[in-house]
């Protein structure tokens, strides 16, 4: 429950240090008081957008504090999960808002995101305002209401988690799908591409080899010319070292010293000899048939025009082969891969669709009871002749089920249904929020609902009814009511009265408890908008 509240420089609040009691609150005051300023800041302090333009004019920050205590265990354990210690179930939320927009926002003093703030928030007060109220008539509030219920959050959950995977499932598919088609659509070409290149035998270096292969045929004649002279003049040479071997040969046997000379000489002889061995074989090589010339030239202009097309160079032409034997491989491996893929849609489409019905057997049975029992509730708030229907219609499998919720109202007997968004005025719509929200209460540990306005288009006794109804739900659930009416005043257990006024030639709006004398002219106020005798004798009678 909210236990405390504190804000300072807050619109039209300076300064307020209030505490709330268990039971039902009722706060009233004149209209542009600053009733809606309260509620502004609690719904700040559970998540809502900051507006830096509420800081009070002059301020640099606006500050916001609340403190609460909880049993809730989805509460405690989600605070948990976020390593935010909450002992003994007491929670403080703090919310600073700077006009320079470095704002801050915590919980026990752990700094949160405002995402985290209105989970937290969610769970700590549930607040129906008049915007809630024509929220009602929305098809998504209509199933989230029908929802929230505990073993049906369970199945939901489920469900959610096994459609994501159909989705995530169907969309491998699609993507995989697009894959195979544009590769099939490349299949002749890529085929074709990689029958060229395997045919082309592609080697690293082999055009530089061809090209310089073909400059020597070029040049074979003169090359001719010079090594034959060059191994005539070696020839000669050759002989006249063997002539000189002879010689040394002789020699060292008589000076030991020449062997040195010898063996050098004999080393240059052998090494001359090679050489025109070498020499000779090269001039033989240097031969060439017009045959052979035509087949480099036409290998030559094949590896250009694979360089060219193929990426501007050998190693290239080569790397785009292997990757299109990749693509090619991948092309056939995707079909095998696609049918995987289609087996798992069709396991998950099926167990999707068994928890989508047995969620849908669950909303059903919700849907029945809660129809009856929101039909009695409105009868005890002046619809007597009212009746409420929760309908279910199958649709498609979608993230939420299989199943389209809509409320309808029948407003009297022998009137046909209609939907609540075409039949409900603003009155009924209130009433039949109360009316929901008093039943599931019982199924749900909220411990803190905040009422704005509900007795909006009512009067009489039909708010005498509605006031009944929030004292009952307010026995088990701290109920704090923003009301302008003396019906529901006059039932709370604690009366917050809102009043402006000028303090140092500024407006402000302060809060305070009220009771005796002054309750009773406030509740004078709300009958007849005055505070005369014969109001409040009136207003001493309806609180007894």
């Amino acid at each position: 429950m909210l236990e405390s509240l504190k804000i300072k420089n807050f619109v039209l609040i300076p300064e307020l240090d209030i505490s709330f009691n268990d039971g039902m609150s009722v706060i009233t005051g004149e209209t542009g008081s600053g009733k809606s300023i309260l509620l502004s800041a609690i719904s700040m302090l559970l998540g809502a957008k900051a507006d830096k333009s509420e800081i009070r004019e002059g301020e640099d920050k606006a500050e916001l504090e609340a403190v609460f205590y909880t049993k809730r265990k989805s509460l405690l354990n989600y605070l948990e999960s976020k390593d935010i210690e909450a002992e003994d179930g007491k929670i403080i939320i703090r919310r600073i808002i700077k006009s320079n927009g470095r704002s801050s926002y915590s919980v026990n003093g752990t700094s949160i995101t405002l995402a985290e703030g209105f989970e937290i928030g969610r769970l700590l007060v549930d607040i129906t305002s008049q915007n809630s109220s024509m929220d009602l008539k929305k098809s998504d509030m209509q199933r989230l209401l029908i929802d929230c219920d505990e073993d049906i959050e369970h199945v939901l959950y489920e469900y959610q988690e096994s459609y994501k995977e159909l989705i995530d499932l169907e969309k491998s598919q699609k993507e995989l799908k697009d894959k195979i088609a544009r590769l099939e659509e490349d299949r002749s070409y890529l085929e074709f591409s990689l029958n060229e290149l395997d045919k082309a035998d592609l080697k690293i270096g082999e055009d530089d080899e061809i090209k310089e292969r073909l400059k020597i045929a070029q040049n074979a004649e003169s090359l001719v010319d010079n090594l034959t002279e060059a191994k005539n003049a070696l020839d000669s040479s050759s002989r006249s070292l063997s002539a000189a071997l002879s010689y040394l040969d002789k020699a060292k046997t008589k000076d030991d010293s020449l062997i040195e000379y010898y063996d050098r000489l004999e080393s240059c002889s052998i090494e001359a000899d090679d050489i025109l061995s070498s020499i000779s074989a090269k001039i033989s090589s240097y031969s060439f048939d017009e045959y052979e010339m035509e087949e480099l030239n036409s290998r030559l202009a094949l590896l250009q025009r694979i360089r060219k097309k193929y990426g501007g160079s050998i190693e290239e032409a080569i790397k785009r082969r292997d990757e299109i034997k990749i693509a090619l491989e991948l092309s056939d491996n995707s079909f095998e891969e696609l049918g995987k893929i289609e087996k798992a849609i069709e396991r998950q489409s099926s167990l999707a669709m068994e928890l989508a019905l047995k969620l849908s057997k669950k909303r059903q049975k919700r849907a029945e009871n809660l129809s009856k029992d929101i039909t009695k509730s409105l009868q005890d708030l002046s619809m007597e002749g009212s009746r409420f229907i929760i309908r279910i219609e199958k649709t498609d499998l979608g993230p939420y089920g299989l199943d389209k919720i809509t409320f309808l109202i029948k407003a009297n007997k022998g009137e046909k249904e209609s939907l609540l968004e075409n039949a409900a005025s603003g009155g009924e719509l209130s009433r039949i929020m109360l009316a929901i929200k008093s039943n599931l209460h019982r199924s749900d540990d909220t411990e803190t609902l905040i009422f704005d306005e509900i007795d909006t288009g009512i009067s009489g006794h039909a708010a005498s009814n509605v006031a009944s109804v929030l004292k009952t739900i307010s026995k088990n659930t701290q109920i704090i009511a923003i009301t302008h009416l003396a019906q529901i005043a006059r039932c709370a257990d604690s009366h917050i009265l809102v009043k402006k006024r000028e303090e140092k030639g500024r407006t402000i709006s302060a809060l305070s408890y009220i009771s005796g004398e002054a309750r009773i002219k406030e509740i004078a106020r709300l009958l007849s908008g005055d505070d005369s005798e014969i109001s409040i004798a009136h207003a001493a009678s309806l609180i007894g």
